[in-house]
């Protein structure tokens, strides 16, 4: 059998193939103008608002410990990023975390009831997190 191809097919297939690719341009495009918003991290301690910190602005480190009864957290924000970087906690897995700076991400020392979320200014943005 042969198969016969007229010059529509080829311009057929070729509009198909540049159609298929809208999707992944205007992806593309709206995913830049997420980041636009600034970005500030929330420090809880025990469900409480300890600290409210803007990371979008923040330039150069700086430090402050949190003491609570149960013991401390030494956190650490050094440029648009924060992250706890010394605890007292028998686990350690807050230190391990390492810095966060995206909107969504979490710090937790569970046995010092400290978290730290980082969020967004930009109400357009949903509260999702970004599959691409």
């Amino acid at each position: 059998m042969r198969v016969m191809r007229k010059k529509w097919d080829i311009g057929l297939i070729a509009v198909l193939l540049l159609l298929s690719l809208i999707p992944e341009g205007i992806f593309m495009a709206t995913g830049r103008q997420m980041n636009t918003g600034s970005t500030y991290a929330v420090v809880q301690v025990n469900g409480e608002t300890y600290k409210t910190i803007p990371l979008s602005e923040h330039r150069g480190t700086d430090t402050f410990v949190i003491q609570t009864k149960e013991g401390y957290n030494r956190v650490v924000v050094r440029d648009q990023e924060i992250g706890i970087t010394e605890a007292d906690c028998p686990d350690k897995i807050c230190i391990s975390e390492g810095f966060i700076s995206k909107p969504g991400e979490m710090a937790v020392c569970l046995p010092h009831k400290v978290m730290i979320e980082v969020r967004s200014n930009d109400s357009a943005e949903p509260d999702v997190i970004p599959a691409h």
